[in-house]
């Protein structure tokens, strides 16, 4: 077997079928099709059997992709040392980041690893939690930045922050005058949220939850900047992280915090284990330490 025959059965396993690992891997079917098919000669058996709904794999299947994985991990690993070796830091880093968590931290973060590490091409992907745990667990992304906890237990986690949600409305609101709203009063409300797969999401549905409640939802976004337009003409009232208003000078929201019960959450860096952390991604680490104020723990850089 090779490095790419093990690469061809993991993306067949994980877009479950061959036809969107085509699209993943730039290759033709039939070269992904005898690829496996040699795994499975040279294995003594089938790995995957072909459903209407995709593929299912076999236990035989579940064993290689597990070797496969850390095969392909170590590779990367080798490759990443090797590239490390030299005095100046380059290559790429890629970092993910949940839209929010990205506008309110990261900011200075970005200029400031750009004046240190001008040769490294650094590559930002902004997505929601749930999807940047996949990218992290696939490889696509060194290091993310996420709403804890994250469920995986394959990743080393590193807090920076505590935040809570807040009510969100135009100033005019009724509600925009008290020094404080509970979920009671909030569940008669039109809401503004973000979109389903953002992980803010399981935070307010909890809340409700407790008082046997759900959120009156009549819009939702991915942008933030669409959500907080949608809370201005209108349409419903919002809750958004306490942080993103802590320096905003707008006049026209009012921003209240929630009891009964509060909404607070936690903020982290999340890598994979077993990794060897590039030197792009250890500066990106140090970088962020400095600037929000938190001291990285010894075990989050092994």
């Amino acid at each position: 077997m090779n490095l790419r025959e093990l690469r061809y059965f993991i993306e067949v396993v994980r877009n479950n079928g061959f036809g969107r690992a085509t699209e993943a891997l730039h290759v033709t079917q039939p070269a992904i099709s005898r690829a496996i098919k040699q795994l499975e000669d040279e294995l003594g058996g089938d790995l995957l059997i072909r459903e209407n709904r995709g593929v299912r794999v076999t236990e035989r299947g579940r064993i290689l992709l597990r070797y496969a994985e850390n095969i392909l991990q170590q590779e990367n690993n080798l490759h990443t040392e090797l590239s490390d070796i030299s005095q100046e830091i380059t290559g790429t880093l890629k970092v993910g980041l949940p839209p929010i968590i990205g506008a309110v931290y990261f900011p200075e973060i970005l200029f400031t690893f750009r004046q240190r590490c001008p040769k490294v091409e650094l590559e930002i992907v902004e997505m929601p939690t749930p999807q940047l745990e996949e990218a992290l667990h696939s490889g696509a992304i060194e290091i993310a930045a996420a709403m804890l906890p994250v469920s995986n237990r394959a990743y080393k986690v590193q807090k920076f922050a505590a935040d809570a949600l807040v009510m969100v409305a135009p100033r005019q609101h009724p509600l925009s005058q008290k020094s404080h709203v509970s979920i009671l009063e909030l569940a008669k409300e039109p809401f503004i949220l973000f979109a389903e797969h953002f992980k803010v999401n399981e935070l307010i549905h909890s809340a409700f939850g407790l008082h046997g409640l759900t959120p009156k939802v009549v819009g939702r976004s991915s942008n933030f900047e669409l959500v907080t337009a949608m809370v201005r003409a209108g349409m419903g009232i919002s809750l958004l992280p306490g942080s993103v208003w802590k320096n905003k000078t707008a006049t026209d929201f009012a921003a209240i915090p929630v009891q009964d019960p509060p909404l607070p959450y936690e903020v982290g860096l999340i890598r994979r284990k077993g990794d060897v952390i590039s030197r792009g991604c250890e500066t990106w680490i140090e970088v962020s330490a400095n600037i929000l104020g938190f001291e990285v723990a010894p075990d989050f850089l092994l």
